[in-house]
């Protein structure tokens, strides 16, 4: 199997989790709440979801529960949502005006005893087993492009969300002071990207072929979207837009009416919210341009999948023109980040990344079935990998002798673990098929791994479910991400920072800061439960086990990784999270059967490390708090 496939799961979870991470950088970021019994309203949000759409349970096989009201996905995760919100308003009217660490214990066996009643109240979720049989929304239109209305309208959601996306990347590269493209607020000499600039990568012959590789990857219409968004636009030309993007919503509206019958009785009421939320996105927004360049593409998408059907053309044209430009923006989005690295760090990032791949060699090598030979390559291995972490430390400590630029040697090993990632996904996941197959497979094998949006099956193309939740997931996490960020910027966001640096100070203000506690309660909560629903989505079954305290406490890794009270790092600490897990379980393939478990166990510590390391060395997360000056006008 390719590794774009395990790259889609990673990329779902890691939504997920980014979700439920925000919610808990609401209470204890910005509050000062200290809520270890997160998971209790990611339990409920999950549960709440996946009783309302599942079938009654008299349809079902040895499976009690109560409702069974077969709800529209939309509606369960809605109604999961506010009951999550519910939950956290009722366990923090008699808590919250506990002492931080009585409220911790509080809220952990509040945490505790929704765990226990699910796994022993039969009735209410089928007790110890799982809750199962739940259809997934539209998951009868898939694999895609089909041939129907419906599969025509997703895929063309689908690729509205991706171009918009995109353009939306390449329109902000480097014209903002925070650019993260930029280092020097794009003012450099040599190029660097401002405003007003003709060319999007910089000047010069390599700027100009880079260009060339966006436009061609975004199909023109992205590239030169975010070209026209930069620029003033009259009060005509605004018009014509908000026209244009009007129309659209009532197209999307009456295919989501028309399309998607999840219910009758909502059916239209889906099309018209479907109709204002596009509408009023596209009179929102400044640059215009951006989200029409996702709605012409999406259209064309969409008439050419309801013309074609089947055909594969229409996948690879849409979506594997996508899947390259994330390459092509990834590598202008590195090659910018790190622009004061030389070609010397570069290649020294690149010899640690091969270093540490060659530490495992002799495993290799020598095998791993457990005989003497696979003994020594065990041995030799870890040998060699406690050498390579010294080498890396010492270095490190020593990098001012050694170094002959001024670029810390922690920046050199995050350019390292890049180059570990594509050894990883191009090199050595080339290894098998070669064995197998010869070039061909090879050449398979990694044109499968850059078109990673389509799954080739059958001599074919397609877009398949995973794929599909994967844009889902993301798309609900920028949403959420922005909600969250116009939250915690306004008058009731800066209440609650106060409340946290100092509740007496807020209070003599005139806040009431017991209400603010609620709401900050309830807010999160309600992120939690949403995270819920999209998890009962991706598993398709639900079991008490999946709740354990160990969830809150992964949250509360991802936060302190990222930097608390910073919304981004929320997302930077649960990918780096996941990241980390899924690295550490392919190392352990590595080793003997017997072996494999014990390194298994092994991750935890390692995770504690990890985290040791980042409390001691950056306190305040890899990110740091986003902190803000707010202007006075008034006395």
């Amino acid at each position: 199997m390719a590794l774009s496939s395990s790259l889609v799961s990673l990329g779902i979870i890691v939504g997920i989790y980014a979700i439920l991470a925000l919610g808990l950088n609401i209470k204890f970021g910005y509050t000062g709440l200290l809520d270890i019994g997160h998971v209790a309203f990611y339990l409920v949000g999950a549960y709440v979801t996946a009783l309302l759409v599942l079938p009654p349970a008299s349809t079902q096989q040895f499976a009690t529960y109560i409702l069974g009201w077969e709800v529209p996905w939309l509606v369960a995760i809605l109604v999961g949502t506010i009951v999550a919100a519910l939950l956290g308003m009722l366990v923090a009217l008699p808590a919250i005006r506990l002492r931080e660490d009585y409220l911790a214990i509080a809220v952990l066996g509040i945490s505790v005893i929704l765990k226990r009643v699910v796994q022993s109240e039969g009735w209410l979720a089928n007790g110890p087993g799982s809750l199962r049989g739940f259809e997934q929304p539209f998951r009868s239109f898939f694999p895609l492009p089909g041939d129907t209305l419906g599969a025509a309208a997703l895929l063309g959601f689908v690729v509205f969300v991706l171009w918009t996306v995109a353009t939306y990347a390449l329109s902000t590269v480097g014209t903002r002071p925070d650019s993260e493209l930029t280092t020097d607020g794009g003012q450099r000499a040599d190029g660097g990207v401002t405003a007003d600039r003709s060319t999007i990568a910089g000047t010069g012959v390599r700027g100009k072929l880079v260009d060339a590789l966006l436009a061609l990857t975004t199909l023109g219409v992205g590239y030169f979207a975010a070209r026209r968004a930069r620029a003033t636009k009259s009060e005509t030309e605004q018009r014509y837009l908000l026209g244009i993007g009007v129309a659209f919503a009532a197209a999307a509206g009456v295919v989501t009416w028309q399309a998607f019958e999840w219910w009758s009785g909502l059916s239209i009421l889906f099309g018209v919210i479907v109709f204002a939320v596009i509408s009023a996105a596209f009179y929102g927004v400044n640059e215009r341009y951006i989200p029409l360049a996702g709605i012409v593409t999406a259209g064309v998408a969409f008439v050419a999948a309801f013309v074609l059907g089947e055909s594969p053309m229409v996948p690879f044209v849409f979506l594997g023109f996508a899947s390259l430009f994330t390459w092509v923006f990834g590598g202008v989005a590195v090659a910018r980040r790190y622009s004061d690295l030389s070609r010397r760090d570069f290649l020294v990032a690149l010899v640690l990344a091969i270093v540490f791949v060659a530490t495992f060699v002799p495993l290799i090598v020598l095998g791993g079935g457990g005989d003497a030979s696979s003994s020594l390559g065990l041995f030799l291995t870890m040998g060699l990998l406690a050498a390579f972490l010294y080498g890396v430390y010492y270095v490190g400590s020593n990098w001012e002798r050694f170094g002959q630029s001024d670029v810390g040697f922690v920046r050199i090993v995050g350019v390292g673990a890049i180059w570990l990632f594509l050894l990883r996904y191009f090199v050595m996941a080339s290894i098998e098929p070669f064995r197998f197959g010869g070039v061909g497979a090879v050449v398979s094998n990694t044109v499968q791994n850059l078109l990673w949006l389509l799954k080739f099956q059958g001599g074919g193309l397609e877009f398949d479910y995973s794929r599909f939740l994967l844009i889902l997931t993301l798309a609900s996490l920028a949403v959420v991400y922005y909600l969250v960020e116009v939250t915690v910027e306004s008058p009731f966001g800066r209440v609650l920072k106060a409340i946290r640096e100092d509740e007496d100070v807020a209070t003599s203000l005139g806040k009431n800061t017991f209400s603010y506690k609620v709401q900050s309660m309830m807010l999160g909560s309600a992120l939690a439960g949403f995270a819920g629903g999209l998890t009962a989505i991706y598993f398709q079954s639900l079991v008490h086990t999946m709740f354990a305290p160990r969830v809150t406490f992964i949250a509360f890794l991802a936060l302190i990784i990222g930097g608390t009270a910073n919304n981004k790092g929320m997302i930077l600490g649960a990918a780096i999270y996941w990241a980390f897990q899924k690295a550490t379980a392919d190392i352990a393939g590595f080793f003997p059967t017997a072996a494999a478990s014990r390194v298994q166990a092994l991750r935890l510590a390692f995770i504690g490390a990890l985290l040791i390391i980042i409390l001691y060395y950056r306190p305040e997360g890899l990110w740091g708090e986003k902190r803000t000056v707010a202007d006075v006008t008034e006395e």
